[in-house]
Formats: structure tokens, C-alpha cells, sequence
């Protein structure tokens, strides 16, 4: 025994990079450069000038501009590669969609994909509470993140 206290004998802390949360149930590990609710997925057609798109452009598969490209470490899907898209309108209840997420062959988000599968299920939550607009009038602006992996749509009718 060593009357002066020895590093061999003294129990060591653990270092900040071997701490943290982990994966989780998302299967998404927190970034620490990137600020919570900080991204929006913005939609916009290849060549337009407006912003947003119409509910019948994006199940029609229009092509949609590519000026800026989304990974999937953006999006923070789960595990099984979906994300949670939350449909709020006024005076209606939201409910809660899974939205699979599919990447192109260059490992980035098909937008046109996510856009239409988006549409599909904004087109359903007004079937279900029988709100009666055309698909032409309503405009999908951009997804915005709440929290990692759970994305709520904006949209304005015209």
C-alpha cells in the first residue's frame, strides 16, 4: 500500500465522449451541433418561382427542385426508417401519420417521394374530418421539425 495516492489507484472519471444517451427508441443520436426543431424540409418545383406546392402537383409526382439535398441523418427516422408526420387544422382533430422515408441511389431523401407520400396523408386526415376543399387549393409549404423524427406540414389554402 502506497501512502500517497496513486492514478492506479485512484478511480478515474469518465470522459464526456464515452457518456451520453445513446441511440434510443428512434434509432437517432443526438447531434450536438444541431439545434432541436431547427430544420424544415421546403418544397418547391423544379424550375418554379413560388413556393410550395399543390396537394394534386404532389400525388401527380411532380418533379420538385433539388437546390438543397436532405439525408436521412436529417430527417432522424426511427429505426424501421419512418418519420411521424402530426396533421393539425383548425377546429379538427390532429392525428398522427407514419411516413416511410426512401433515399435515392446518391443516399439522399427523394423529395418527390416524401412529398407525395405527405400529400396522401394530408388528403386522408381531410377525407376523415370531411373537410371539403379542392386538392388545387391547398398548398404544402414545408415540413418543420418539432422534435427529432416528428414533423409537422405547413400548409395555406387559397
Amino acid at each position: 500500500m502506497t501512502p500517497y495516492p496513486s492514478h492506479y489507484s485512484a478511480k478515474r472519471g469518465r470522459r464526456a465522449s464515452s457518456v451520453g444517451p445513446g441511440l434510443g427508441l428512434s434509432g437517432y443520436a443526438p447531434d450536438p451541433y444541431r439545434r432541436p426543431g431547427g430544420i424544415t424540409v421546403k418544397f418547391r418545383l423544379k424550375g418554379g418561382y413560388r413556393q410550395g406546392i399543390s396537394l394534386n402537383e404532389a400525388t401527380d409526382s411532380i418533379r420538385l427542385s433539388r437546390s438543397v439535398a436532405y439525408s436521412l441523418h436529417d430527417l432522424a427516422p426511427d429505426v424501421r426508417g419512418r418519420i411521424t408526420l402530426k396533421v393539425r387544422w383548425a377546429g379538427f382533430r390532429s392525428l398522427t401519420y407514419e411516413i416511410p422515408v426512401s433515399t435515392d441511389y446518391d443516399g439522399y431523401v427523394n423529395l418527390q417521394s416524401l412529398a407525395r407520400r405527405v400529400a396522401r396523408a394530408i388528403v386522408h386526415f381531410m377525407s376523415s374530418n370531411a373537410i371539403a376543399l379542392s386538392w388545387d387549393r391547398v398548398v404544402l409549404h414545408r415540413l418543420e421539425e418539432i422534435t427529432p423524427g416528428v414533423w409537422i406540414p405547413v400548409l395555406t389554402t387559397h
